[in-house]
C-alpha cells in the first residue's frame, strides 16, 4: 500500500512539474529546433524571423536549469506595461505570431520544449496571451492554450500567462 501511495504521488508531482509532452512521431515537426538559433534565454525563429524570450514572463533563464521561477499571471495591459518596461522592442505576440510556436504534432504541451522549456499546466491548462482582438466580439482579446493548441478569446483583465517576442530588422 504505502508503495502505490508514494508511486501515485511521484506521478501527481511528475505532471504538475515537467511538461511530459505527448508527441506523434508520425507526422513532421511544425517547430523543429533547428529552425530556432538559441543564444541564452532568446530564440531566434529563422522562418518568421521573429526573437522569443524562452521563458515566460515571471520565469528566469539559466544557462544550467533553463526557465526557473514561477510564472506570472498577468491581465494585458499590465503584460504590455511590463513588456515596454523593459524595452528593446518587447512586446506581446499578435495571434498569428503567438499560433507559429504551436508544435503540431504534440500535446501537453502543444510548443517544442527544447526551445521554450517549463511550459506548466497552471490547473486550468496554459493560457498565453496575444494582442489581437477578436473580431466579431472586439471586448476580447486571443489567447491560444499550449496544453492543447486551441485558440480561444478572454476579456483583457483576465489573468493569464505570457512569453514576449520582438521583430528583428
Amino acid at each position: 500500500m504505502k508503495r502505490i501511495i508514494t508511486f501515485l504521488i511521484l506521478a501527481s508531482w511528475l505532471t504538475s512539474s515537467v511538461a511530459l509532452a505527448v508527441c506523434d512521431k508520425n507526422i513532421a515537426e511544425s517547430t523543429p529546433s533547428s529552425r530556432f538559433v538559441l543564444k541564452g534565454g532568446e530564440a531566434y525563429d529563422q522562418q518568421t524571423q521573429l526573437t522569443w524570450k524562452r521563458c515566460s514572463v515571471g520565469t528566469t533563464w539559466t544557462s544550467d536549469a533553463g526557465c526557473i521561477g514561477k510564472v506570472k499571471l498577468l491581465g494585458l495591459d499590465k503584460a504590455k506595461q511590463l513588456a515596454q518596461a523593459l524595452g528593446g522592442g518587447w512586446r506581446v505576440p499578435t495571434i498569428q505570431e503567438l499560433y507559429s510556436i504551436v508544435e503540431q504534432r504534440c500535446f501537453n504541451p502543444t510548443i517544442n520544449t527544447r526551445v521554450f522549456p517549463a511550459v506548466k499546466n497552471f490547473g486550468e491548462g496554459t493560457p498565453y496571451w496575444s494582442d489581437t482582438r477578436v473580431e466579431e466580439i472586439p471586448s476580447l482579446i486571443y489567447f491560444i492554450d499550449f496544453i492543447d493548441g486551441a485558440i480561444d478569446g478572454h476579456s483583457k483583465g483576465f489573468p493569464l500567462a505570457v512569453r514576449l517576442v520582438r521583430s528583428e530588422p
